[in-house]
């Protein structure tokens, strides 16, 4: 979201108020996947919502290798609906994964451990991708190799919530 409002911003010098817009496909569909996400986890387990959010986004961002100055917006809509809806997709069911796999009495150190990692992953993105994007020549340039690494990322993180998480989460009880 960082780079592609300096996209809308620096680069098709859209105004502040219609980068913000122009970002609501984005936020929007993080809004409904955060809720389908999470009944999705509580019905088929924290590796299928992963999967399939992880992949949406890395298409997401594949599809971001489209953008450029002439490009028209409505061709934007689609990757930046499926980063939304993907990332939001993943988290609830991350989240679950991790407190599921620790024991009882440390799943609150969990998931904060977990939420760390992310604050952390989000900033080093935001610092890495602000570093592709400058100088301001190599913008567009910058933002495609975001793009890919990012799409990249997102690759790597459905392949190892396929090979690495459950199936199913298992509640305290049923495995007694």
């Amino acid at each position: 979201m960082f780079v592609v409002s300096f996209y809308f911003q620096q680069y098709r010098h859209y105004a502040v108020l219609w980068a913000g817009l122009a970002l609501l496909p984005q936020t929007a569909m993080a809004a409904l996947a955060s809720t389908l996400g999470g009944r999705m986890t509580a019905r088929t387990g924290p590796r299928t919502p992963m999967v399939l959010g992880l992949g949406l986004g890395a298409l997401g961002f594949l599809g971001l290798l489209l953008a450029g100055r002439t490009t028209p917006y409505p061709a934007l809509v689609p990757p930046l609906a499926a980063i939304g809806f993907g990332t939001a997709l993943t988290m609830p069911a991350a989240v679950a994964a991790v407190v599921e796999s620790a024991p009882a009495h440390r799943a609150g150190l969990a998931s904060g451990a977990f939420n760390a990692a992310r604050q952390v992953g989000s900033a080093v993105g935001v610092a890495l991708l602000g570093a592709l994007i400058t100088p301001a020549s190599a913008f567009l340039h910058g933002m495609r190799i975001g793009s890919l690494i990012s799409a990249a990322c997102f690759t790597a993180g459905a392949l190892l919530a396929l090979r690495g998480v459950e199936r199913q989460l298992y509640s305290s009880t049923s495995l007694s």
